[in-house]
């Protein structure tokens, strides 16, 4: 067992498995509750079946010094929102984002509706290996808060859509996009089909969301739909398709959110944040246009934390994790797909012709199952290998080998001009690190 707590992208773990067993909630619920003198609190969750559980045990755990209300099955972004707006001292999201519903976490917000600074995740994680033991104090019953101001601000955003003729399908990843993001489109007047819409606490995510394009193609193809779209469990994240099924990720999703800002937004300074991950291609397209591409490390947080020192208002990741920093201050699944939508109609183009204009480079991604993690920079072997293919190929290829911060894995990037690269040096990559740490 491990006392860390905090990884990329808040706490996360088997639900019932330290930190999220039963001590460890009302311990970190104490915690929580002994930030700030009286703090009033939102909670929300996603549809995994472990939810109302770790709702319950938390707001036990922040006890009668909280003051906590309950938005019940909600978005992380929606959360996020209502933070800031119904001007809570803290968001509580319970979520796991995009893996299986045996999992689950807690992500944290603050006022601002911004992901807790490192600082803060470091107090959290101190008082939480002091706490011994938890006062078994009776809890304030939670005040339910509806998500409406939410979907009020999601339709204005999209309120130039309204009358669009296409016809647009929706994989909701049978989690919290499913009760809000078609009555939102509808609300808008768009010709909604939604897919993978009815959560029973163990679908989220199953073969579906995100994480599996192959259900959004699908999902096109059935229903002759001229655009795809697909969000992870917690509606944080997104990715597209055209009417043919190919897939528009995070860095397509920047491209030409990006263009469009230039256009209409007299806020973009002309920088765009992405991460290390982020494909090359991507990064040529933006300095033809004379946009400052800037990479941070893996992780929204880490995003967001960079946009705002450079004054940025766009960042995000491949895996469709968008930042609109002008409108939230975190991942937005559904205001992505609404600024998308909005810059196609406005460069009167669809899908299929947006992704043609930007040219990515080949780049495969390998996910490896690890017993233990090993320190990667101090590993002799996986250096030298690393600095013979730098020498090799230069600037015509990238090489990122990173753990996962959410889950036992070590993953390998192998990015090139051409396709023979990635497919002559993935298995040389692979076979040292499942030799030596692979399950």
């Amino acid at each position: 067992m491990t006392d860390k707590l905090f990884g990329t992208d808040g706490i996360r773990s088997a639900a019932g498995a330290f930190p999220l067993d039963e001590a460890s909630l009302l311990k970190l619920g104490a915690v929580i509750a002994a930030l700030l003198p009286a703090p009033r609190v939102l909670i929300a969750r996603d549809t995994r079946e472990s939810g109302p559980a770790i709702e319950s045990l938390l707001t036990r755990g922040l006890g009668r010094g909280a003051r906590v209300s309950s938005a019940g099955v909600l978005t992380t972004p929606g959360l996020a929102f209502l933070t800031r707006e119904l001007r809570f001292d803290l968001g509580v999201m319970i979520s796991a984002s995009h893996n299986p519903f045996s999992d689950n976490g807690i992500k944290i917000f603050s006022r601002r509706g911004e992901k807790l600074s490192a600082l803060m995740e470091n107090r959290i994680s101190s008082a939480f290996a002091a706490l011994k033991r938890v006062p078994g104090a009776r809890p304030r019953p939670a005040a339910a808060i509806a998500s409406d101001v939410y979907v009020d601000f999601l339709c204005r955003q999209g309120i130039e859509l309204t009358g669009s003729l296409q016809k647009i399908a929706v994989d909701c990843a049978n989690g919290a996009a499913a009760p809000l993001v078609p009555l939102l489109f509808r609300g808008l007047g768009l010709d909604v089909i939604p897919g993978f819409d009815r959560p029973d606490g163990r679908n989220i995510n199953q073969g579906c969301g995100s994480t599996f394009p192959a259900a959004l193609r699908e999902l096109v193809r059935q229903n002759h739909a001229g655009l795809g779209i697909a969000f992870d469990g917690d509606a944080d994240r997104v990715i597209f398709a055209d009417a043919r099924g190919r897939i528009l990720a995070g860095d397509h999703s920047l491209f030409l959110i990006a263009r469009y800002l230039r256009e209409t937004e007299p806020r973009f300074n002309g920088k765009v944040v992405g991460t290390v991950m982020s494909n090359l291609g991507l990064e040529r397209a933006f300095a033809g246009m004379g946009i400052e591409f800037l990479r941070a490390d893996v992780g929204d947080k880490y995003v967001f934390r960079l946009m705002k020192k450079s004054g940025a208002i766009l960042g995000g990741e491949p895996s469709g994790h968008v930042i609109l920093r002008h409108r939230q201050p975190t991942g937005d699944g559904p205001l992505t797909a609404l600024f998308l939508m909005k810059a196609l109609r406005f460069f009167a183009c669809d899908a299929a012709a947006a992704l043609d204009q930007l040219s990515l480079y080949p780049q495969q991604t390998l996910d490896i199952r690890v017993r233990r993690k090993k320190e990667l920079k101090g590993w002799e072997e996986l250096q030298k290998a690393s600095g013979r293919f730098a020498r090799q190929y230069g600037r015509q290829a990238r090489l990122l080998v990173r753990y996962s911060g959410t889950e036992p894995k070590v993953r390998v990037m192998i990015e090139a001009r051409d396709q023979d690269t990635i497919e002559k040096n993935m298995p040389v990559f692979r076979s040292l690190l499942e030799k030596e740490i692979g399950e």
